[in-house]
């Protein structure tokens, strides 16, 4: 075995079994206990040198993230190699805050394990330490808190590997800054400034905090299943019914006398408050849909709030004043832009044709726009009306053209076999018109992007009617088409023109904007709603058990660790 291979084994083994060196009662990190034997400034900083390779690749970050272990090699290398947390010979304090902050790393829906928490109390709970010892706790303490400082600004986890229909990350390369700085306190000191600044971010932080302390102290207050309970009732059911919409934060602590078990005027509120923060029908009544939902567990809430959390940090740090917001679990879109706002309804892709998650740049608008059929949708949808009614096409108003290629010849469709062809053969391009019955409606907002996804009008009014509005096959259909197209010109007479000219024609007309628009297509299951409690929505695309699969990790012995 090769010496290089030898210093390798020796690191991973002494790190695996380092339990081994100290006591049950020595475990807990604290300066007073920490004594070093004298070793040398050169020994400790040749022991860096030689662990930095060796323990970075031991200690590869979990989930294979080797991104933040590349940084910690820039940063040892821009210091020569010199230690971080040893300065002659004693740790600077620095790195008990440090070891404070991992420990509350499960605020922001962390788990410490990732940061090899244990592994770095072991070597504090030392009562000697060698300069190897040293040198193995600086660096593992350096990995510790890059991968913190990474996970907690951009997440910790890719999002494509979660789900291949989620596009939006914002990668940044912000946190790494922080290893550059010029002491481990400031280092240190600048953690907490990594986290996401958006208001909703740190009140459902605040949450996560709330459901993991009432889990752990309190429990879960059960309503027993049974008969639906409404205003008047009476009985035990009822007094559990009370108390946990009291844990919940439903019903706020009065001094004023409250009889438990009648349910009176003020539970049937408290319930329909919860009713409308959990998506269900607001009728006041605890029945099963209510009972199930008040049932579900602390933990589990605690969960879908890291998800979300998660998912904050996966956006950018920075968000637009300007901006089209188009949040898919509220089914809703909001505009801001040049000082105005206008909140509209959206319907969005049916479950088995998910809307994408992602972030783009809205560049011009069509009013009157011809709709060219997407294959998928010409297969699945089209084909079928046309074979069962070969007028379908001449009723509204659809063209036939030979292929997909540019200059592609038009045909009659009533000289084509429908019957006959099957879907997966199927290679014609159909185009249909502007009109009223056109499925784009007036008008289509363009972002230009690989999935072919855009916000659109809609003949089918309707849908609007509905709270539950999953029916497209993809693209996003507005409630107020109008009221976003008069937005994206009011600041310029001249697309006023173009717009109204449109409108008065009936004629396809592009209108390109006069700065490009963000649009953001977002997925959220738990946001904090008007009063600042947490709403939990329905995951339509079932998208939480993804995040769940990948972020439900279960801690382990450390001396089963690494």
């Amino acid at each position: 075995m090769n010496r290089t291979l030898q210093n390798f084994s020796v690191a991973v083994l002494t790190c695996a079994f380092l339990s081994g060196c100290a006591s049950n009662s020595d475990r807990t990190a604290t300066q007073s206990n920490f004594v070093t034997t004298p070793p040398s400034d050169a020994q400790i900083e040749n022991s860096v040198t030689q662990q930095v390779s060796m323990m970075l690749e031991a200690f590869t970050p979990i989930a294979g993230q080797a991104l933040p272990n590349k940084s910690v090699l820039d940063a040892y290398a821009f210091r020569d190699y010199e230690p971080i947390w040893v300065e002659k010979k004693q740790l600077n304090p620095a790195i008990y805050k440090l070891v404070n902050t991992l420990e509350s790393a499960r605020s922001h829906g962390l788990n410490p394990v990732h940061y090899h928490l244990e592994t770095i109390k072991e070597y504090l709970s030392l009562k000697s330490a060698t300069s190897q010892q040293l040198a193995e706790l600086d660096v593992i303490t350096t990995i510790a808190l890059a991968s913190f400082a990474h996970d907690l600004s951009i997440g910790r986890y890719e999002p494509q590997l979660i789900d291949p229909n989620w596009r939006l990350d914002a990668p940044s390369k912000d946190w790494q800054n922080l290893l550059f700085l010029d002491s481990p306190s400031d280092m240190v000191n600048y953690l907490p400034t990594l986290a996401p600044r958006q208001p909703d971010y740190q009140v459902l932080q605040n949450w996560l905090v709330f459901y993991q302390e009432t889990a752990q102290k309190e429990g879960d207050i059960r309503v027993t299943p049974g008969i639906p309970l409404r205003i008047g009732d009476e009985g035990p059911r009822v007094a559990q019914l009370r108390a946990r919409l009291v844990q919940l934060g439903d019903i706020r602590f009065s001094t004023r006398k409250t009889n438990e078990d009648l349910f009176d005027q003020p539970l049937k509120d408290a319930l329909i408050r919860f009713q409308r923060r959990h998506q269900l029908d607001m009728d006041g009544a605890a029945g099963p849909q209510t009972i199930k939902s008040l049932n579900v567990s602390l933990e589990t809430r605690a969960k879908q709030i890291a998800y979300n959390l998660e998912r904050w940090r996966w956006l950018p740090s920075q968000i637009e004043d300007n901006r089209i917001w188009v949040d898919l679990t509220n089914y809703q879109a909001d505009i801001h832009l040049n000082g105005q706002t206008e909140n509209m309804k959206v319907v969005i892709g049916k479950p088995d044709r998910k809307t994408n998650v992602f972030y783009g740049k809205m560049t011009y608008m069509v009013a009157n726009p011809t709709w060219r059929v997407p294959m998928r949708i010409a297969r699945e949808n089209l084909l079928p009306k046309i074979q069962q009614d070969p007028e379908y096409l001449a009723k509204n108003n659809y063209k036939v053209f030979s292929s997909w290629s540019i200059g592609a010849k038009q045909l009659n469709p009533s000289h084509i076999d429908w019957k006959k062809i099957e879907p997966e053969n199927l290679r014609y391009r159909f185009e249909q018109q502007a009109d009223e019955e056109n499925a784009l409606g007036a008008y289509k907002f363009m972002f230009p992007n690989k999935f072919d996804i855009y916000l659109h009008d809609t003949p089918a009014k309707h849908l609007f009617n509905r709270s539950e509005r999953a029916y497209s096959s993809g693209c996003v259909r507005l409630e107020k088409p109008d009221s976003l197209a008069n937005l994206l010109v009011s600041n310029s007479p001249r697309r006023q023109q173009q717009l109204q000219e449109a409108r008065n024609s009936g004629q396809t007309k592009v209108i390109s904007l006069e700065e490009p628009l963000p649009v953001y297509l977002v997925y959220f299951t738990v946001v904090p709603n008007a009063n600042g409690m947490p709403e939990f929505r329905k995951d339509i695309y079932d998208r939480d058990s993804l995040m769940e699969e990948a972020m439900g990790y279960s801690p382990f012995p450390v001396d089963s660790s690494l």
